[in-house]
């Protein structure tokens, strides 16, 4: 089977709307938030800024150990002495609702906003 000029086209307009509507999407609802909310084991241990920069050492009850960075706006975790490191490789954070999470160690990292947002959960 062979594509011709209309497949193109096709093709490309396809694309060309996918591309949009992540732009916008980006655009509507990517919310940068202000701070980090630090949890272990489900109570919160700290709230960070994400304004200032900054190096905290997570303490879990098993003698685990998490190092969080913030840097230049968004937050990482740099260290950790669990087993797999997957939180070490997780992408920096700085968007509302984003999260790194550390399961061996029971922590999770969330980006928060203390802006009053003006549409529900449903609605947005």
């Amino acid at each position: 089977m062979k594509l011709k000029r209309n497949d193109f086209i096709l093709i490309i307009i396809i694309l060309a709307a996918a591309l949009l509507s992540f732009a916008a999407y980006r655009l509507l609802y990517h919310k940068q938030g202000d701070s980090v909310q630090v949890t272990v084991d489900s109570r919160v241990i700290k709230t960070l800024p994400l304004d200032t920069d900054a190096t905290y050492t997570i303490h879990s009850k098993d003698s685990g150990s998490n190092v969080l960075v913030i840097k230049n706006g968004a937050a990482s975790i740099r260290e950790a002495n669990c087993s797999d490191e997957v939180c070490v490789h997780h992408k920096e954070i700085s968007a509302q609702g984003e999260s790194i999470i550390c399961l061996p160690h029971k922590v999770v990292v969330s980006v928060i906003s203390s802006k009053k947002a003006t549409l529900d959960g449903v609605a947005q």
